[in-house]
């Protein structure tokens, strides 16, 4: 079986360069186009399920990159990006300026370091496990749309890789990945193709 993995396209609040995780911000016009190109570079990709966070610019961009296609779309929790607490929807900058230390600190290991009244890696990792053991179990070529701190756990916990690997792992938007599952053995086949 084969796992495709995308991340939402460019959204208002990237563009405002805000700190949000659970903020339902919509996607841009670029976002938008982003969502049918991804789909456009997987037309030749069987892809029979497609599993997406709930939130907006994910949901969004699993709708526009299968437009035309016949798959349903399933929207699980599991999928949403990490909650920011008190950081939410606060412009980055302003978060730099009032708490630098903390904030360079979790930029630089967001394994170790959890947001002021906000969620921690490791129940982000589990719930994205949860997905994964759910999405396995189905044996189906699956689409995950998703935003880039739960795709890169995945990919972490695919692969077996170190927690901390998730702080080198860039899920550029536009763009596919994929991983497949053999009698056991996982291998990543594309990473931002």
């Amino acid at each position: 079986m084969k796992l495709y993995l995308v991340r939402h396209g460019e959204s208002v609040c990237n563009v405002r360069r805000m700190l949000y995780g659970r903020t339902d911000c919509a996607l841009t016009d670029k976002g938008c186009q982003q969502a049918r190109e991804v789909g456009e570079k997987l037309r030749s990709e069987v892809i029979e399920r497609c599993v997406s966070s709930p939130l907006i610019r994910a949901a969004e961009t699993a709708r526009l990159a299968l437009w035309d296609r016949d798959i349903p779309i399933e929207l699980d929790d599991g999928l949403m990006e990490q909650d920011m607490g008190e950081w939410e929807n606060a412009p980055f900058d302003s978060m730099m300026e009032k708490q630098p230390e903390i904030l360079t600190a979790m930029l630089r290991d967001w394994t170790k370091v959890v947001p002021p009244g906000g969620e921690s890696f490791q129940s982000v990792r589990e719930r994205v496990g949860r997905v994964l053991r759910s999405v396995i179990e189905r044996g189906e070529d699956t689409l995950i749309v998703a935003h880039n701190g739960p795709l890169a756990t995945a990919l972490t916990v695919l692969l077996e890789m170190p927690d901390s690997s998730v702080n080198k792992l860039w899920f550029e938007q536009g763009t596919w990945s994929c991983v497949e599952i053999e009698r056991g053995t996982v291998r990543l086949k594309y990473f931002n193709k």
